[in-house]
């Protein structure tokens, strides 16, 4: 904000105003976000160019205005540049359109315009946020057509759509393309590998990126003590977790929260409580509530009623808090505790956001959302999910499960 007061100041006292002056001043209100003195600037301007048109619609899109640089978007439809394309592609990803963004790509490829790393660091990060598979590969495939998959940020991309699609191999093989990987490609290797189950393998690469001289960041610690929790190395997650002072880092809730898992998944429950206590930060509810989920695993019923009463306490919007007890009660056969949980839970009239999966099949994404009355095809699926439970409960020991009544 200083630096574009600064600009703002020195444009000012100009005798004369070009079109380079005005387009500086607009690109540098575009970086602070700030609409509405771009829009000032951008209408007083005597010739427009690319270069402000360009700033123009990128501060629309990313301030929410979709339909405004959309608009825009048209009005140029004969100037159009490479980097107009990328900038309503971003947009429509910035404003949770990721799908549009993928069709304006066919247009782009259509119409033979050019393209540049941006467009498939945006199009690859479009195919990560919905799990499209067959749309990343198709990407992926126009990208062999270029030399930008050894481009840090597009190899970075690409290795991250493989990983949030479960192609561990395909992932490792595009971060390997990376000429020089840099913290972001280091950390999307360690995270990807982290959430997909190769928890040893995200320590090991953490190995490899200190050798190769580039120092974590706050967001690579986030997947070494996940990798740590999920493979069971507390004293390893833990020097880990402390080692961050070695880089200059301060740990955030996100990190203490982790730690807390770290702890808890071993059962010990104590200790984790011990830590959270002597926080330097206010724990929040989702530190108490990792601790909960950990008491959960443990079946110390002990700690989880102690720290589910301090999560009541703190207000209706913790319901998993509910959840997580009713969960413990009933796998002790705790079934009157289950009840009053059950009966608390509906006073408070707490309610969640629907639950969201999705599911690819023959390139088109259907999404499935909880309690979801207006699916098209609803009662096939209710129909089968029936056939399911009652072929599990056949197979099921009776104490493995408690199968309730699922309300269609």
């Amino acid at each position: 904000m200083g630096r574009t007061e600064g600009a703002k100041m020195v444009f000012s006292h100009m005798p004369e105003h070009d079109s380079g002056s005005y387009n500086l001043m607009i690109k540098a209100y575009a970086m602070d976000g700030r609409l509405e003195d771009c829009r000032r600037l951008f209408e007083k301007m005597p010739r427009r160019n690319m270069v402000s048109l360009n700033s123009m619609m990128s501060v629309l899109l990313q301030n929410g205005r979709l339909e405004e640089g959309l608009k825009l978007f048209e009005q140029i439809k004969d100037e159009r540049d490479t980097i107009t394309w990328n900038s309503m592609i971003s947009g429509y990803i910035q404003n949770d359109q990721p799908s549009e963004a993928l069709k304006l790509f066919v247009v782009m490829c259509r119409l033979s315009i050019g393209w540049s790393p941006s467009t498939f660091s945006a199009l690859l990060h479009a195919c990560a946020t919905i799990g499209t598979l067959e749309q990343g590969k198709m990407v992926h495939g126009h990208l062999c057509k270029t030399s930008f998959d050894s481009n840090g940020h597009v190899g970075t991309a690409l290795a991250d759509m493989y990983f949030k699609c479960g192609c561990v191999s395909d992932a490792q093989s595009a971060f390997g393309y990376i000429t020089s990987p840099n913290v972001a490609s280091w950390t999307s290797l360690i995270n990807g590998l982290a959430q997909n189950g190769h928890w040893m393998e995200a320590l090991i690469q953490f190995g490899r990126m200190l050798r190769h001289h580039v120092n974590p960041n706050e967001i690579t610690f986030l997947g070494l003590l996940i990798a740590s929790a999920r493979a069971g190395l507390v004293n390893k997650g833990m020097k880990i977790f402390r080692s961050m002072e070695n880089y200059g880092l301060v740990p955030t809730v996100e990190h203490y929260t982790c730690a807390v898992d770290l702890l808890g998944r071993t059962g010990r429950t104590r200790e984790a409580e011990k830590f959270i206590c002597e926080m330097p930060v206010p724990a929040d509810g989702v530190v108490w509530g990792a601790l909960l989920t950990a008491c959960w695993y443990s079946m110390d019923l002990e700690m989880g009623e102690k720290v589910a009463q301090r999560l009541f306490c703190m207000g209706t919007k913790h319901r998993s808090a509910y959840v997580a007890m009713s969960n413990i009660y009933a796998k002790l056969g705790k079934w009157e505790d289950v009840v009053k949980v059950r009966t608390r839970l509906r006073s408070l009239n707490a309610k969640k956001e629907p639950g969201c999966s999705w599911i690819e099949i023959k390139d088109i994404v259907h999404v499935f959302l909880v309690d979801d009355q207006n699916h098209h095809e609803r009662d096939k699926i209710c129909l089968m999910l029936e056939e399911l439970v009652s072929h599990i409960s056949i197979h099921s020991e009776p104490d493995d499960m408690v199968i309730q009544n699922l309300n269609y």
